[in-house]
C-alpha cells in the first residue's frame, strides 16, 4: 500500500493475505463560510445509489466517508477487470459508442442551515428542486495544475446547477400535437420507453386542438439520475416549446437528498471534456500508472446578506440620539422613523448599503457611538466596541428591489440593547 503525506509516499508491502487498495478519486466538500474548519463541509451524508452499491460490489470498489466528502478504492490488480467491464458497457442502448459507465452518489444534507448560509436562491427547497453535478464539467482553475479539479464549471456550486426533481411516477402535461414522450439519460440515450418496449401511454382530454393531453411517466425501472423528458409530433418531429424539452433529477423522495452526484470513470467520447481518474479507453489499454489518486473538489460558496442592527434602549422610556455605525466594508444608513417591536418598545434600524458575506467567524468589525438620555434628563455615552455580526440563521429574503438578482442574497438582523 502506498501513503502519501504532504510530498512525500512511503510504500509498503501488504501483509500475507490482505487486499492491496489504492484511491481510485476522492472529493473534497467545501464552502467558503467555514472559516474555523479550513473550508471543510460537513453538512452532507454521502450515500451511493442502490445501482452503484451493487455495480461497487461487483467490481471490487470501496466506498470511504470522510465526513467533507469520500474516497473510493480500487484494487489495482484488479484494474483490467474494471477497464473490461467499461467496455464491455461502451454501447448505448441506441448503439452509439461511448464509455458512460458511472458511479452515482447522493448527497444528503444533514445541516438545515445550509441554503441559508449558500449563495443559492434563498426559496431552495429541497422537495423542488436539487443541485447536480458531475465529472463531465470538471476543470482545474487557471494557473493550478496541481489542484484538486473543481467540479462544477464555475467556481463554485450555484444556483444554475439546479435542477427540479421528480419521484418514480412523473404526470405530464402535453401539448395537443404530441404523439411520443421519450426519457433519455445523460448520454442522450433513450431509456423509456426501453428498446423494443411499448410506448409511454398518452392519454386525450378531449378533441379540440386547444385540448390539453397528457402522460403518466413511471420511472421506477431507471436508476436514479439526470433525465431529459422530450416529445415529438404526428410526423415524428421533435417538439419544442417553453416546457419542453424539459430535464430533471430522479431522486428518492424521502431521502433529504440535496445534491446528486454522477462520477464517470473515463472520457465517455473523444470530443467530452471533463477530468476522470481512468485515461481515455480509445487507443487501447490505459497505463496503470496514469489511473487513480484523482482528486475533486466540490466547492460551495456562502451567501451574502444586507446586515440590519436594531438598536434598542435598555432603559424603559430611554432616548437614543446621535446614533452611528461605522466599520471598514459598509457604510449603515439609519431609518428615519424608529420601528416598533412586539414587546411594545421602539428601535433604531441601521441598515447596511451593501452586501457583506456569511462566515463562521466573521472578519467584520463595526463599531456603535451616540448618546442616551434617561427619563429624568441624564445624558450618557454609548461605545459599542464591536457589534454583532451576522448569525448563520435566520436568513430572510432580501429587498424585493433586488428582484431575480437579488435570489442568492438574503438579510441578515441583529438586535443591539444599550
Amino acid at each position: 500500500m502506498t501513503v502519501r503525506t504532504g510530498g512525500r509516499s512511503f510504500t509498503y508491502p501488504p501483509a500475507p493475505g490482505t487486499r492491496r487498495i489504492e484511491r481510485l478519486f476522492s472529493v473534497a466538500i467545501t464552502h467558503s463560510y467555514y472559516t474555523q474548519q479550513d473550508g471543510r463541509c460537513t453538512d452532507f451524508q454521502i450515500a451511493p445509489t442502490p445501482t452503484t452499491s451493487s455495480l461497487m460490489a461487483s467490481l471490487g470498489l470501496l466506498l470511504k466517508n470522510e465526513r467533507a466528502g469520500f474516497s473510493i478504492f480500487y484494487d489495482p490488480d484488479q484494474l483490467h477487470k474494471l477497464v473490461t467491464y467499461l467496455r464491455q458497457h461502451a454501447e448505448d442502448p441506441e448503439g452509439q459508442d461511448g464509455f458512460w459507465s458511472r458511479l452515482t452518489f447522493l448527497l444528503i444534507l444533514v445541516n438545515p442551515s445550509f441554503v441559508g448560509i449558500t449563495a443559492l436562491p434563498i426559496e431552495t427547497k429541497l422537495t423542488q428542486v436539487n443541485l447536480y453535478g458531475a465529472n463531465l464539467q470538471a476543470h482545474r482553475r487557471k494557473g493550478a495544475p496541481a489542484a484538486p479539479a473543481v467540479l462544477p464549471p464555475g467556481r463554485f456550486m450555484s444556483g444554475g446547477a439546479l435542477y427540479p426533481v421528480v419521484g418514480s411516477d412523473v404526470s405530464l402535461t402535453l401539448p395537443h400535437e404530441t404523439s411520443a414522450v421519450t426519457v433519455s439519460d445523460i448520454s442522450g440515450a433513450v431509456v423509456l420507453p426501453p428498446p423494443g418496449g411499448d410506448p409511454i401511454p398518452i392519454f386525450d382530454t378531449g378533441s379540440s386542438p386547444t385540448c390539453l393531453k397528457y402522460a403518466s411517466v413511471d420511472m421506477s425501472s431507471l436508476p436514479y439520475g439526470l433525465y431529459t423528458f422530450a416529445l415529438e409530433d404526428g410526423a415524428d418531429q421533435p417538439i419544442e416549446t417553453g416546457v419542453y424539452p424539459h430535464t430533471a433529477l430522479y431522486v428518492p423522495s424521502d431521502a433529504g437528498t440535496m445534491v446528486l452526484l454522477d462520477m464517470l470513470f473515463t472520457q465517455p467520447t473523444p470530443e467530452s471534456g471533463g477530468i476522470y481518474p481512468i485515461p481515455p479507453l480509445f487507443d487501447g489499454a490505459p497505463d496503470p500508472a496514469l489511473c487513480g489518486n484523482l482528486a475533486y473538489q466540490l466547492p460551495f460558496d456562502a451567501r451574502r446578506t444586507y446586515w440590519r442592527y436594531y438598536v434598542v434602549s435598555e432603559v424603559p422610556g430611554g432616548r437614543l440620539s446621535d446614533l452611528a455605525i461605522t466599520g471598514p466594508g459598509a457604510a449603515f444608513v439609519q431609518d428615519p422613523h424608529p420601528v416598533p417591536l412586539p414587546n411594545g418598545s421602539a428601535a433604531i434600524l441601521f441598515r447596511s448599503d451593501t452586501v457583506l458575506p456569511l462566515r463562521q467567524q466573521s472578519g467584520q468589525h463595526f463599531r456603535l457611538t451616540g448618546q442616551r438620555q434617561d427619563p429624568l434628563g441624564q445624558d450618557s455615552a454609548i461605545a459599542v466596541a464591536r457589534l454583532p455580526v451576522a448569525p448563520a440563521a435566520p436568513v430572510w429574503p432580501g429587498p424585493a428591489s433586488e428582484g431575480r438578482r437579488g435570489q442568492s442574497k438574503g438579510m441578515s438582523e441583529m438586535f443591539v440593547y444599550v
